[in-house]
């Protein structure tokens, strides 16, 4: 039996307010066109941000327990296409495990950030193995003598550290801003932590550990200066 949504749609706005029967109108015309362009990804997430986008109810509105009904109108659309409410399962989301970083590295598309995020990934990896083995050594004795036996001054030496500018190019800084953009979050339902973390808002799962979009934040403003 074919599904019909005006049905559906008439019988939801019974007994409605004249604000709730508009509501449901805008809804149902943002997922007719949603459904025309070919998109079949009807989690509550996904609508709302295409709804508030087009200025309809967010994500917070169709979600509340009150509102049912804009549920049960989605629910119509996905049913439709023999699908439903829940976020399309892809490959690397089988689980809510932490990936590997080489899973990480698999889901972003554009070439030229994945090498610059496989590069950040082995300098961490090369940091942590020196931690460790200063770990393994943490029992220092400190010589607390007088280094120098004259009384001749001495001009304290200056470490000069090299300089971030001219390390990489217009592109791959271009990249590594995008990477932490809200462009980059939004498109790959991403979000940012206070603890500069990189999480998956649909499974809540950890992308970049914490300090990643931080430290990252710190090196492009060194970059810019």
């Amino acid at each position: 039996m074919e599904i019909n949504i005006e049905v559906i749609l008439e019988g939801l706005k019974e007994d409605k307010s004249q604000r709730t029967k508009d509501n449901l109108d805008q809804l149902n015309n943002i997922l007719k066109e949603y459904t025309d362009s070919g998109q079949r990804d009807f989690s509550i997430t996904k609508i709302g941000r295409i709804s508030l986008a087009k200025g309809g109810l967010a994500y917070e509105a169709l979600r509340a327990t009150r509102n049912k009904h804009y549920r049960t109108l989605i629910e119509a659309w996905a049913q439709k296409f023999n699908t439903n409410t829940k976020k399309p399962i892809v490959p690397y989301a089988r689980s809510k495990k932490v990936p590997k970083d080489n899973q990480l590295l698999e889901r972003i598309p554009d070439p030229a950030l994945r090498v610059l995020f496989g590069q950040i990934i082995a300098e961490r990896n090369r940091y942590l193995k020196e931690v460790n083995l200063l770990k393994q050594h943490a029992n220092i004795t400190i010589d607390k003598r007088p280094v120098r036996q004259f009384n001749d001054p001495i001009e304290p030496s200056i470490e000069v550290l090299p300089s971030l500018l001219g390390l990489l190019s217009e592109s791959e800084k271009r990249a590594l801003f995008y990477a932490i953009s809200d462009e980059c979050m939004e498109k790959n339902d991403w979000v940012t932590t206070q603890a500069g973390q990189v999480k998956h808002i649909e499974y809540n799962s950890e992308i970049f550990p914490r300090g990643f979009a931080t430290g990252l934040r710190k090196i492009l403003k060194e970059l810019d200066n």
